[in-house]
């Protein structure tokens, strides 16, 4: 059942982002002057003030990631920086605060292909696929160049390490074991893993070796599927969510989510290992209002 429920106008679920043990509700109403913000460790409530990218994210898909004590959310035009944990109440002096990074970020945040957090701790790892500089930045986003920036999220800088990608739908995450990021892959046939050797931080200028998953972990072809979100557990475990509908009413969902490890096979082949299931949820949807983003969010506490 649900926890909390918070009054929204039609929010997109790419509203919910995660940090540290907090979930923020980044889409509210323009009347609402702040960002309510649920712990999950002690079940408060809290309100987080409101970023500068929040009046864009009806728009355009943000792109929010936990770095260290910070959350950064991209969402064009704007690049925010959440900075530092949040001051203890009797701390009035100590904001929790939105830094706004200057220069704009050179793209559009609904073009992000795939991103990654570098094991330096700091250095996010953003592909674009299908932009064009805009230094006006109108609504004419879409071009023909695919590239890759770095963002270092203590000194605000962006880089440019050069015209490729990286392999991943979404997000990546890096498994030690495999020294190597982990994510859904970007290409056909869709509904493989795919791993990528860790560039340096400083970025590269050709794309990094990486390797096609072996097993099919979801079937995009099937009339019931909607979406999946690959989730990192931690300890090199790995979580997929699949969303898929139901044949008796539109609007009905189930969530499937299962669990593995990642690992080389004998021909150093990309594989998965030690399945656990961890069942599945049914719900349906709240209202009829379209949400864009066919794959479930999901976060891992």
């Amino acid at each position: 059942p649900p926890l909390v429920r918070i009054e929204a106008q039609h929010g997109y679920s790419w509203s919910f982002a995660a940090h540290g043990s907090k979930i923020f509700a980044m889409c509210l109403s323009e009347s609402i002057p702040g960002i309510p913000v649920l712990d999950t460790e002690t079940l408060g409530v809290t309100v987080c003030p409101s970023p500068q990218s929040r009046k864009s994210i009806r728009n355009y898909r943000p792109v929010c990631a936990s770095v260290g004590d910070r959350l950064v959310a991209l969402v064009f035009p704007y690049l925010d920086v959440l900075g530092g944990p949040q001051p203890p109440p009797v701390e009035t002096k100590k904001p929790w605060s939105w830094t706004s990074v200057e220069p704009l970020a050179p793209f559009a945040s609904s073009l992000v292909s795939g991103y990654a957090l570098h094991p330096d701790g700091r250095t996010i790892f953003i592909s674009v696929k299908g932009w064009k500089p805009n230094p006006n930045k109108t609504f004419s986003i879409r071009g023909e160049r695919n590239s890759t920036f770095t963002f270092d999220t203590e000194s605000l800088d962006w880089t440019y390490p050069g015209e490729w990608l990286l392999p991943f739908k979404g997000r990546a995450d890096y498994d030690c074991e495999l020294d190597a990021w982990v994510g859904l892959c970007l290409y056909k046939p869709v509904g493989h893993l795919c791993c990528c050797d860790i560039p340096p931080a400083a970025g590269c200028e050709t794309m990094p070796a990486w390797k096609f998953g072996k097993d099919l972990l979801f079937d995009v072809e099937s009339s019931t599927h909607v979406g999946a979100t690959l989730v990192y557990m931690g300890d090199g475990r790995f979580c997929l969510v699949e969303c898929r509908k139901t044949e008796d009413h539109h609007a009905n969902r189930v969530l499937n989510m299962t669990s593995f490890v990642v690992k080389y096979g004998k021909e150093r082949d990309l594989r998965t290992a030690k399945h656990r299931a961890y069942g599945s949820m049914s719900y349906q949807i709240a209202h009829e209002c379209f949400d864009p983003l066919p794959n479930p969010v999901a976060f891992w506490m």
